[in-house]
């Protein structure tokens, strides 16, 4: 399908809660920050309750349901699964998504083990050959320090690395800046609130820093 010039990218989101609401806001929104190759339609949104994947839908915006994800991966109109559900699902569903010829966009952690990782990209490098493409959703791969950093790292620059220590602050989950508190309570960041700090897990950014996140050669 053609909207505007631009052919359709069907999405399939699979997971409706926090990180599942965060997506359909982007998908939503998308366009109107970006020119975009393509015009992203909110094809469908899966999830293992009924109920509460039907007033997901109704509530985000998407046109259809399904309560299992395999039915995504036999839809002519999906052509993206974007997955938010918890860690330990992310391997099954993205290999099978990708197997499938079908773009993988996959929420952080990316998987859980080192096995999982192995796996995921035994099937994502040939597929990436093919012209599909994966990534992980993991926004602070973009920061700009951290780009750098990446950049001077693979130049050589800092010479055989040993030991990294890096810091970056942010308040966006400080007290009265995030209107979910119980936010915080899951990043483990209520044994420093009265010191007016907030702390999450950046092991990631080190990952990135290193080249090491991104399973495949969708980098």
């Amino acid at each position: 399908m053609v909207k505007d010039g631009r052919p359709t990218l069907g999405v399939g989101l699979v997971g409706y809660a926090f990180m599942g609401a965060v997506h359909s806001q982007a998908w939503r929104c998308v366009g109107r920050m970006f020119d975009l190759p393509v015009s992203p339609a909110m094809t469908a949104l899966c999830g293992r309750d009924p109920d509460g994947v039907q007033n997901a839908v109704a509530r985000f915006g998407w046109a259809s349901v399904e309560t299992d994800w395999r039915r995504l991966l036999e839809r002519d109109d999906v052509h993206l699964v974007d997955i938010c559900t918890p860690g330990d699902d992310h391997a099954e569903l993205a290999i099978a998504a990708l197997a499938a010829g079908m773009q993988v966009l996959c929420e952080k952690p990316l998987v859980n083990t080192v096995e999982e990782a192995v796996a995921m990209t035994a099937v994502a490098e040939p597929a990436a050959e093919r012209g599909v493409r994966s990534t992980v959703g993991f926004n602070y791969r973009r920061v700009p320090a951290r780009t750098v950093a990446r950049r001077l790292v693979k130049a050589g620059r800092p010479g055989t690395i040993r030991h990294v220590r890096a810091q970056y602050l942010q308040d966006w989950i400080r007290e009265g800046a995030d209107p979910t508190p119980s936010f915080a309570d899951g990043l483990q960041v209520q044994r420093v609130l009265a010191a007016e700090e907030r702390s999450a897990d950046n092991g990631s950014c080190r990952q990135q820093v290193e080249g090491a996140y991104t399973v495949g050669k969708a980098r």
